[in-house]
């Protein structure tokens, strides 16, 4: 075999693998052997059919698979022995390439690859990125706390409706129904807080209640199942009225909301509801800093890619997608690919890796906030182990996990490498900070009200989370695509073409 390369001017570099007959004769005389010894053709006994029957049916195949493995050995062999740094795979060079089953004496098969970019981070002269810490806003404390308390209170069946309680009702011809008064509009809710046991009081449901949602919950419906211009108005009358009555701050609170005895006075209470508050909003704070920070290396750091060899290479990995429709999306492909380029030299050296431990603890760690965190170690302990080993099995799972906790590992990396804006507030700040970045020079920051983002956890489907969400604040940006996956994109050899 003849291997031609020559070094030129550029990142697109060119590999031409020269293969002989006599590179290849050998193993593909043994293959056909083997061949005729397996195979069984009609007319002759199993491993006697003449060799010139097996060649014609299976010498070309013999030979394209042999020629398969040779470039690819090759082409790794040539990678390796020359220490050349690919961004991309290679790919094949038709018009140079030479393939001809009938005439088998030579093949040529050029490549095309790219080389890795130089890249150099200037830490030092980079943007600030803002950092932003939560400060837990009291009405969320509040919140917590409350929830804490009607988690240990105690359930009674008072004769008065307020503005706390649940309210079973019977309506209509003979339906039952319930509802929290906190579903009801402020004008309904005033019409209900008073009325006693037994009572009856005329609602128009739909406007009555806050929103479809709560509607179509009270009158056992989907939401399409609604009817149209129907107000739902019927006769209610209160069959029963629950109410849960808080359980004090004392304690026997602390000892029943805090068996582990870490919180025992309201301000180590304010403390623990702070903790949980920034526990469930920190992935969202995590996610826009390592967003920022992407953005920020991305626009600050030159990472060199050659176009129209990246267009190539995805066109020749992702074969669903055309011409025009990579031409709309190609500068968000580019980002993505400089992105793994940053992110490889950002990590270079650190301890930026998760460990099948590492997933296993995280699993362990959930399992016992979410169900045995009442319960001592020892008594749980096979238990626990039982459960991870459940989700260990889980690929999608594991996946979702480990994703999860590289990025945390990699968040934690760039803040110490990159320079810090410090900033802080509630979650009303944190999103008109957003907000603004967002919106046009000149106009005024909306202000809404706060959707809290989920806490995250590894459930069935483990995904992350998306970004927090403004009803009036922000609009999500699209999807940008990642960069398609790096299979080794070489011809595959086809001796019917």
């Amino acid at each position: 075999m003849n291997i031609k390369h020559e070094n030129v001017p550029g990142q697109v570099q060119e590999v031409v693998f020269e293969i002989n007959k006599e590179d290849y004769a050998a193993n593909v005389e043994a293959a056909l052997k083997k061949q005729r010894h397996n195979v069984t053709v009609p007319g002759f006994r199993p491993g006697n059919a003449p060799m010139g029957i097996i060649k014609k049916m299976y010498e070309k195949s013999i030979i394209a698979n042999e020629l398969d493995k040779m470039v690819g050995e090759n082409m790794d062999k040539f990678i390796k022995d020359n220490d050349i740094k690919l961004v991309f795979e290679p790919l094949p060079v038709d018009d140079k390439s030479k393939m001809d089953f009938d005439n088998p004496d030579q093949f040529v098969f050029a490549y095309e690859y790219a080389l890795a970019p130089e890249v150099n981070i200037d830490y030092a002269k980079l943007p600030a990125v803002v950092d932003f810490k939560m400060v837990p806003a009291a009405d969320e404390r509040n919140n917590y706390i409350k929830q804490l308390r009607t988690r240990h209170g105690e359930y009674t069946s008072p004769d008065v409706v307020s503005e706390d309680d649940s309210v079973s009702v019977k309506y209509g011809d003979g339906q039952e129904g319930f509802f929290f008064v906190h579903d009801l509009t402020e004008e309904a809710q005033k019409e209900i807080i008073g009325k006693k046991l037994n009572d009856t009081i005329h609602f128009a449901l739909r406007t009555a209640f806050n929103n479809v949602t709560s509607l179509s919950r009270f009158l056992k419906k989907t939401e399409k199942e609604l009817e149209e211009g129907n107000d739902y108005a019927y006769d209610l009358t209160i069959t029963h009225i629950g109410h849960m009555q808080l359980a004090e701050i004392n304690d026997d609170f602390f000892k029943k909301a805090f068996p582990d005895g870490t919180v025992t006075n309201e301000e180590q209470l304010n403390a623990a509801a702070d903790k949980v508050i920034i526990a469930q909003y920190q992935p969202e704070l995590d996610r826009q800093f390592m967003n920022d920070a992407i953005e920020t290396l991305l626009d600050n750091t030159n990472v060199e890619l050659p176009d129209e060899f990246m267009k190539r290479y995805i066109l020749a990995v992702q074969k669903d997608m055309t011409a025009e429709d990579l031409d709309k999306k190609f500068n968000d492909y580019k980002r993505s690919f400089q992105w793994q380029i940053l992110e490889s030299r950002l990590v270079e050296g650190s301890d930026v890796q998760v460990k099948a431990d590492d997933v296993r603890g995280y699993f362990r760690q959930y399992f016992i906030d979410n169900y045995f965190g009442n319960f001592p170690a020892e008594e749980v302990k096979d238990r626990l182990d039982e459960l991870v080993n459940q989700a260990m099995t889980n690929k999608e799972n594991v996946k979702s996990v480990y994703d999860l906790l590289y990025d945390k590992k990699l968040t934690e990396l760039l803040r110490t490498k990159l320079t810090i804006e410090h900033k802080e507030g509630d979650f009303t700040a944190f999103v008109d900070m957003i907000t603004a970045r967002r919106a046009p020079q000149g106009e005024e920051t909306k202000n809404a009200t706060e959707e809290k983002p989920a806490e995250e956890a590894p459930k069935k489907t483990a995904k992350r989370k998306t970004a927090a969400k403004k009803e009036d604040a922000e609009e999500q940006k699209e999807e940008k695509p990642a960069a398609p996956k790096k299979p080794r994109a070489k011809k595959t050899i086809n001796p019917e073409k």
